[in-house]
Protein backbone atom coordinates (compact mmCIF):
# COMPACT_ATOMS: atom_id res chain seq x y z
CA UNK A 1 0.00 0.00 0.00
CA UNK A 2 1.17 3.29 -0.86
CA UNK A 3 3.05 4.78 2.44
CA UNK A 4 1.67 8.44 1.58
CA UNK A 5 -2.29 7.51 2.30
CA UNK A 6 -2.04 4.88 5.47
CA UNK A 7 -1.83 7.73 7.56
CA UNK A 8 -5.53 8.42 6.40
CA UNK A 9 -7.16 4.96 6.74
CA UNK A 10 -5.61 5.23 10.46
CA UNK A 11 -7.28 8.79 10.43
CA UNK A 12 -10.36 7.48 9.19
CA UNK A 13 -10.87 4.56 11.07
CA UNK A 14 -10.33 6.54 14.76
CA UNK A 15 -13.06 9.29 12.78
CA UNK A 16 -15.34 6.36 12.48
CA UNK A 17 -15.34 5.46 15.97
CA UNK A 18 -15.47 9.15 17.42
CA UNK A 19 -18.45 9.63 15.10
CA UNK A 20 -20.01 6.58 15.82
CA UNK A 21 -19.55 6.95 19.88
CA UNK A 22 -17.50 4.19 20.29
CA UNK A 23 -14.92 6.54 21.35
CA UNK A 24 -17.18 8.68 23.67
CA UNK A 25 -16.10 12.32 24.59
CA UNK A 26 -13.47 12.70 27.22
CA UNK A 27 -12.34 8.89 26.72
CA UNK A 28 -8.75 8.59 26.62
CA UNK A 29 -7.37 7.35 23.55
CA UNK A 30 -4.69 4.62 23.14
CA UNK A 31 -0.98 4.88 23.47
CA UNK A 32 0.94 5.20 19.87
CA UNK A 33 2.81 2.25 20.04
CA UNK A 34 -0.80 0.34 20.71
CA UNK A 35 -2.30 1.94 17.87
CA UNK A 36 0.71 1.28 15.57
CA UNK A 37 0.27 -2.44 16.49
CA UNK A 38 -2.82 -2.59 15.47
CA UNK A 39 -2.64 -1.10 12.10
CA UNK A 40 0.44 -2.51 11.40
CA UNK A 41 2.64 1.01 10.82
CA UNK A 42 5.00 3.02 11.91
CA UNK A 43 4.80 5.35 14.70
CA UNK A 44 5.33 8.50 12.23
CA UNK A 45 2.16 7.34 10.82
CA UNK A 46 0.40 7.25 13.57
CA UNK A 47 1.26 10.60 14.92
CA UNK A 48 0.34 11.79 11.47
CA UNK A 49 -3.26 10.57 11.61
CA UNK A 50 -3.67 11.84 15.70
CA UNK A 51 -1.99 15.38 14.07
CA UNK A 52 -4.70 15.77 11.97
CA UNK A 53 -7.46 14.65 13.96
CA UNK A 54 -5.96 17.77 16.93
CA UNK A 55 -6.26 19.70 14.64
CA UNK A 56 -9.81 19.63 12.79
CA UNK A 57 -10.44 19.36 16.15
CA UNK A 58 -11.65 15.98 16.96
CA UNK A 59 -8.86 14.91 19.68
CA UNK A 60 -6.66 16.86 22.35
CA UNK A 61 -3.67 15.80 23.00
CA UNK A 62 -2.23 16.83 26.29
CA UNK A 63 1.97 16.14 27.10
CA UNK A 64 2.48 13.49 29.51
CA UNK A 65 -1.45 12.93 29.85
CA UNK A 66 -2.33 11.27 26.73
CA UNK A 67 -4.96 11.81 23.88
CA UNK A 68 -8.88 12.63 24.49
CA UNK A 69 -11.43 12.64 22.26
CA UNK A 70 -13.27 16.21 22.63
CA UNK A 71 -16.37 17.11 24.46
CA UNK A 72 -17.99 18.41 20.57
CA UNK A 73 -18.93 15.64 18.59
CA UNK A 74 -20.05 16.87 15.30
CA UNK A 75 -18.73 20.33 15.58
CA UNK A 76 -15.08 20.23 16.52
CA UNK A 77 -13.72 23.35 17.59
CA UNK A 78 -12.63 26.40 15.72
CA UNK A 79 -14.76 25.00 12.60
CA UNK A 80 -18.49 26.82 12.24
CA UNK A 81 -19.40 24.41 9.09
CA UNK A 82 -20.18 21.19 8.75
CA UNK A 83 -20.89 18.66 5.81
CA UNK A 84 -20.82 14.89 5.26
CA UNK A 85 -19.95 12.83 2.71
CA UNK A 86 -21.35 9.67 2.57
CA UNK A 87 -19.24 6.33 0.62
CA UNK A 88 -20.56 3.26 -0.34
CA UNK A 89 -17.98 0.88 -1.00
CA UNK A 90 -16.91 -3.00 -1.22
CA UNK A 91 -13.35 -1.93 0.18
CA UNK A 92 -13.06 0.64 2.88
CA UNK A 93 -10.31 2.61 3.21
CA UNK A 94 -8.62 1.71 0.11
CA UNK A 95 -6.10 4.52 -1.37
CA UNK A 96 -8.70 5.89 -3.89
CA UNK A 97 -11.32 7.13 -1.39
CA UNK A 98 -8.04 8.07 0.68
CA UNK A 99 -6.96 10.54 -2.02
CA UNK A 100 -10.55 11.74 -3.12
CA UNK A 101 -11.17 12.11 1.04
CA UNK A 102 -7.53 13.94 1.04
CA UNK A 103 -8.77 16.47 -1.79
CA UNK A 104 -12.24 17.23 -0.02
CA UNK A 105 -10.55 18.06 3.30
CA UNK A 106 -7.97 19.93 1.81
CA UNK A 107 -10.91 22.43 0.25
CA UNK A 108 -12.88 22.30 3.62
CA UNK A 109 -10.35 23.24 5.70
CA UNK A 110 -9.72 26.36 3.77
CA UNK A 111 -13.26 27.31 4.11
CA UNK A 112 -13.24 26.81 7.79
CA UNK A 113 -15.55 23.62 7.07
CA UNK A 114 -15.37 20.16 9.25
CA UNK A 115 -16.05 16.96 6.93
CA UNK A 116 -18.32 13.84 8.85
CA UNK A 117 -17.31 10.76 6.40
CA UNK A 118 -20.06 8.13 6.77
CA UNK A 119 -19.20 4.55 5.20
CA UNK A 120 -21.24 2.12 3.66
CA UNK A 121 -20.96 -1.55 2.37
CA UNK A 122 -22.82 -0.77 -0.83
CA UNK A 123 -26.13 -1.01 0.33
CA UNK A 124 -29.14 1.33 -0.54
CA UNK A 125 -30.48 0.72 3.32
CA UNK A 126 -27.42 1.94 4.46
CA UNK A 127 -27.03 4.94 2.57
CA UNK A 128 -30.77 6.10 3.53
CA UNK A 129 -29.88 5.37 7.39
CA UNK A 130 -26.38 7.16 6.93
CA UNK A 131 -28.16 10.46 5.19
CA UNK A 132 -31.14 9.91 7.72
CA UNK A 133 -28.16 10.56 10.16
CA UNK A 134 -26.46 13.05 9.05
CA UNK A 135 -29.99 15.21 8.20
CA UNK A 136 -30.35 15.49 12.22
CA UNK A 137 -26.79 16.77 12.44
CA UNK A 138 -27.42 20.46 10.94
CA UNK A 139 -25.09 19.55 7.88
CA UNK A 140 -25.06 22.39 5.43
CA UNK A 141 -24.34 19.89 2.11
CA UNK A 142 -23.95 16.34 1.35
CA UNK A 143 -20.93 14.57 -1.25
CA UNK A 144 -22.31 11.74 -2.32
CA UNK A 145 -20.63 8.04 -3.38
CA UNK A 146 -23.29 6.18 -4.15
CA UNK A 147 -23.60 2.39 -4.84
CA UNK A 148 -26.40 3.40 -8.22
CA UNK A 149 -27.46 6.72 -8.34
CA UNK A 150 -30.67 5.31 -10.44
CA UNK A 151 -32.26 3.64 -7.45
CA UNK A 152 -31.50 6.69 -4.56
CA UNK A 153 -34.14 8.85 -6.59
CA UNK A 154 -36.10 8.18 -2.63
CA UNK A 155 -33.03 9.11 -0.58
CA UNK A 156 -32.32 12.06 -2.62
CA UNK A 157 -35.47 13.18 -2.25
CA UNK A 158 -34.93 13.37 2.06
CA UNK A 159 -31.96 15.60 1.08
CA UNK A 160 -34.03 18.37 -1.39
CA UNK A 161 -36.83 18.44 1.02
CA UNK A 162 -34.56 20.22 3.44
CA UNK A 163 -33.53 22.07 0.64
CA UNK A 164 -29.74 21.03 0.96
CA UNK A 165 -27.56 20.79 -1.65
CA UNK A 166 -25.75 17.54 -2.86
CA UNK A 167 -22.88 16.57 -5.16
CA UNK A 168 -22.97 13.53 -6.59
CA UNK A 169 -19.24 11.88 -6.97
CA UNK A 170 -17.63 9.60 -9.92
CA UNK A 171 -21.77 8.11 -9.96
CA UNK A 172 -24.51 10.04 -11.83
CA UNK A 173 -27.90 9.21 -12.99
CA UNK A 174 -28.31 10.77 -16.43
CA UNK A 175 -32.12 10.75 -15.68
CA UNK A 176 -32.63 13.74 -13.29
CA UNK A 177 -30.51 17.05 -13.26
CA UNK A 178 -27.57 16.98 -10.51
CA UNK A 179 -24.30 18.42 -9.37
CA UNK A 180 -21.67 16.28 -10.11
CA UNK A 181 -18.20 15.71 -10.09
CA UNK A 182 -15.70 12.66 -11.61
CA UNK A 183 -13.50 12.17 -14.32
CA UNK A 184 -13.64 12.11 -18.15
CA UNK A 185 -14.31 8.60 -18.55
CA UNK A 186 -15.44 8.93 -22.51
CA UNK A 187 -12.03 10.06 -23.48
CA UNK A 188 -10.21 8.03 -21.20
CA UNK A 189 -12.01 4.62 -23.10
CA UNK A 190 -10.92 6.56 -26.14
CA UNK A 191 -7.10 6.65 -25.10
CA UNK A 192 -7.20 3.10 -23.96
CA UNK A 193 -8.59 1.68 -27.02
CA UNK A 194 -6.11 3.93 -29.24
CA UNK A 195 -2.94 2.57 -27.39
CA UNK A 196 -4.34 -1.03 -28.33
CA UNK A 197 -5.48 0.11 -31.92
CA UNK A 198 -1.62 1.49 -31.77
CA UNK A 199 -0.39 -1.76 -30.69
CA UNK A 200 -1.63 -3.29 -33.59
CA UNK A 201 -4.12 -5.19 -31.93
CA UNK A 202 -7.69 -5.68 -33.89
CA UNK A 203 -9.52 -8.35 -31.70
CA UNK A 204 -10.01 -6.26 -28.60
CA UNK A 205 -12.42 -7.25 -25.78
CA UNK A 206 -14.21 -5.10 -23.26
CA UNK A 207 -14.76 -6.48 -19.65
CA UNK A 208 -17.14 -4.94 -17.56
CA UNK A 209 -17.44 -4.96 -13.79
CA UNK A 210 -20.83 -2.58 -13.08
CA UNK A 211 -22.07 -2.19 -16.51
CA UNK A 212 -25.79 -0.96 -14.74
CA UNK A 213 -22.87 2.57 -14.20
CA UNK A 214 -23.19 5.77 -16.28
CA UNK A 215 -19.45 6.00 -15.95
CA UNK A 216 -19.08 2.30 -17.12
CA UNK A 217 -21.21 2.65 -19.98
CA UNK A 218 -19.05 6.01 -20.97
CA UNK A 219 -16.01 3.89 -21.30
CA UNK A 220 -17.27 1.53 -23.17
CA UNK A 221 -18.64 4.30 -25.36
CA UNK A 222 -14.95 5.59 -25.99
CA UNK A 223 -14.11 2.11 -26.79
CA UNK A 224 -16.68 1.43 -29.74
CA UNK A 225 -16.36 4.78 -30.76
CA UNK A 226 -12.25 4.01 -31.28
CA UNK A 227 -13.05 0.51 -32.70
CA UNK A 228 -15.74 2.19 -34.85
CA UNK A 229 -13.07 4.54 -36.67
CA UNK A 230 -10.42 2.05 -36.95
CA UNK A 231 -12.73 0.13 -38.50
CA UNK A 232 -12.84 -2.46 -36.44
CA UNK A 233 -16.25 -4.56 -35.77
CA UNK A 234 -17.94 -3.37 -31.96
CA UNK A 235 -21.24 -5.55 -31.18
CA UNK A 236 -22.13 -7.75 -28.61
CA UNK A 237 -19.36 -10.12 -28.49
CA UNK A 238 -16.92 -7.56 -27.65
CA UNK A 239 -18.61 -6.67 -24.49
CA UNK A 240 -17.43 -9.22 -21.62
CA UNK A 241 -20.25 -8.46 -18.63
CA UNK A 242 -20.30 -12.18 -16.60
CA UNK A 243 -16.90 -13.08 -15.97
CA UNK A 244 -15.54 -16.77 -17.41
CA UNK A 245 -12.02 -17.24 -17.16
CA UNK A 246 -11.54 -20.12 -18.61
CA UNK A 247 -13.87 -19.17 -21.54
CA UNK A 248 -11.49 -15.57 -22.13
CA UNK A 249 -8.51 -18.02 -21.83
CA UNK A 250 -9.48 -20.72 -24.37
CA UNK A 251 -10.07 -17.19 -26.38
CA UNK A 252 -6.56 -16.01 -25.66
CA UNK A 253 -5.09 -19.47 -26.80
CA UNK A 254 -7.08 -19.48 -29.74
CA UNK A 255 -6.22 -16.02 -31.02
CA UNK A 256 -9.79 -14.87 -30.94
CA UNK A 257 -8.86 -12.26 -28.12
CA UNK A 258 -5.61 -10.11 -28.17
CA UNK A 259 -6.08 -7.46 -25.83
CA UNK A 260 -8.51 -6.53 -23.37
CA UNK A 261 -9.38 -3.10 -21.84
CA UNK A 262 -10.89 -3.30 -18.07
CA UNK A 263 -13.42 -0.98 -17.14
CA UNK A 264 -11.29 -0.72 -13.81
CA UNK A 265 -7.80 -1.77 -12.48
CA UNK A 266 -9.19 -4.43 -9.94
CA UNK A 267 -10.74 -6.20 -12.48
CA UNK A 268 -7.86 -5.96 -14.65
CA UNK A 269 -5.35 -7.16 -11.46
CA UNK A 270 -8.12 -10.28 -11.20
CA UNK A 271 -8.25 -10.64 -14.30
CA UNK A 272 -3.62 -11.03 -14.75
CA UNK A 273 -3.80 -12.97 -11.70
CA UNK A 274 -6.28 -15.26 -12.81
CA UNK A 275 -5.32 -15.95 -16.11
CA UNK A 276 -1.72 -16.22 -14.62
CA UNK A 277 -3.18 -19.45 -12.58
CA UNK A 278 -4.12 -20.88 -16.59
CA UNK A 279 -0.15 -20.05 -17.40
CA UNK A 280 -1.36 -17.39 -19.83
CA UNK A 281 0.38 -14.29 -19.24
CA UNK A 282 0.96 -9.98 -20.10
CA UNK A 283 2.00 -9.15 -22.50
CA UNK A 284 3.46 -12.09 -24.27
CA UNK A 285 0.24 -14.05 -24.79
CA UNK A 286 -2.22 -11.11 -24.32
CA UNK A 287 -2.28 -7.33 -23.41
CA UNK A 288 -4.10 -5.44 -21.02
CA UNK A 289 -4.96 -1.87 -20.05
CA UNK A 290 -7.08 -0.87 -17.16
CA UNK A 291 -8.87 2.46 -15.63
CA UNK A 292 -8.47 4.57 -12.71
CA UNK A 293 -4.76 4.37 -11.52
CA UNK A 294 -6.15 3.49 -8.18
CA UNK A 295 -2.99 2.13 -6.63
CA UNK A 296 0.26 3.83 -8.34
CA UNK A 297 2.59 1.15 -6.31
CA UNK A 298 0.25 -1.91 -7.00
CA UNK A 299 -0.18 -1.02 -10.48
CA UNK A 300 3.73 -0.43 -10.84
CA UNK A 301 4.51 -4.17 -8.99
CA UNK A 302 2.59 -5.67 -11.79
CA UNK A 303 3.29 -3.37 -14.38
CA UNK A 304 -0.23 -2.38 -15.38
CA UNK A 305 -0.89 -0.10 -18.51
CA UNK A 306 -3.98 2.26 -17.25
CA UNK A 307 -5.93 5.66 -17.83
CA UNK A 308 -4.75 7.44 -14.98
CA UNK A 309 -7.72 9.44 -13.11
CA UNK A 310 -6.90 12.49 -10.53
CA UNK A 311 -8.96 11.26 -7.67
CA UNK A 312 -7.53 14.45 -4.87
CA UNK A 313 -9.06 16.77 -8.08
CA UNK A 314 -12.55 14.91 -8.26
CA UNK A 315 -11.87 15.45 -4.49
CA UNK A 316 -11.50 19.08 -4.44
CA UNK A 317 -14.48 20.06 -7.46
CA UNK A 318 -16.77 18.16 -5.54
CA UNK A 319 -16.16 20.69 -2.57
CA UNK A 320 -15.54 23.03 -5.14
CA UNK A 321 -18.87 22.53 -6.67
CA UNK A 322 -20.67 21.78 -3.13
CA UNK A 323 -19.65 25.14 -1.69
CA UNK A 324 -20.48 27.14 -4.73
CA UNK A 325 -24.29 25.89 -4.22
CA UNK A 326 -24.06 26.69 -0.45
CA UNK A 327 -23.03 29.72 -1.28
CA UNK A 328 -25.63 30.40 -4.16
CA UNK A 329 -22.58 30.77 -6.49
CA UNK A 330 -24.40 28.06 -8.76
CA UNK A 331 -27.78 27.45 -9.12
CA UNK A 332 -29.94 24.72 -11.26
CA UNK A 333 -28.96 21.63 -9.39
CA UNK A 334 -27.17 20.79 -13.26
CA UNK A 335 -23.48 21.99 -13.20
CA UNK A 336 -20.72 19.19 -13.95
CA UNK A 337 -17.01 19.48 -12.92
CA UNK A 338 -15.41 17.00 -15.88
CA UNK A 339 -11.12 16.01 -14.44
CA UNK A 340 -8.78 15.36 -17.42
CA UNK A 341 -7.29 11.65 -17.90
CA UNK A 342 -4.28 10.20 -18.79
CA UNK A 343 -2.32 7.17 -19.86
CA UNK A 344 0.25 5.48 -17.98
CA UNK A 345 2.45 3.32 -20.02
CA UNK A 346 3.79 0.28 -18.38
CA UNK A 347 4.54 -3.84 -19.45
CA UNK A 348 0.56 -4.54 -20.19
CA UNK A 349 0.47 -3.72 -23.69
CA UNK A 350 2.87 -5.05 -26.47
CA UNK A 351 2.88 -4.88 -30.02
CA UNK A 352 0.82 -7.74 -31.35
CA UNK A 353 2.69 -9.50 -34.01
CA UNK A 354 0.18 -12.61 -34.76
CA UNK A 355 -2.65 -11.10 -36.82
Amino acid sequence: MNNNYKYLIVKEALLKNIQDGILKPGEKLQSEQEYAQTYQVSLITIRKALAELASEGYITRIRKKGTFVNDTLFKPQGTSHLISVIISADERYDISYMKMLKGIQSMAALQNYSVIVEWCDNNPQQEEAAIRKMLMQNVEGFLLYLSDPAQSRYMLSLIEERNLPFVLIDRCEDSFPCYYAGCDNFTGGILATEELIKSHHTKIFFAAYKFFLPSEQARFEGFCCSMLKAGLPVDSLRLIREFDINKLAAMIRSRECTAIFCCNDRLAIKTIQALGRLDLHTPQDYSIIGFDEWDESLNDSIGLTTIRQNFDEVGRNAFYLLHSAIQGIVTGNNTKFISGVSMVRRASVATNTIH
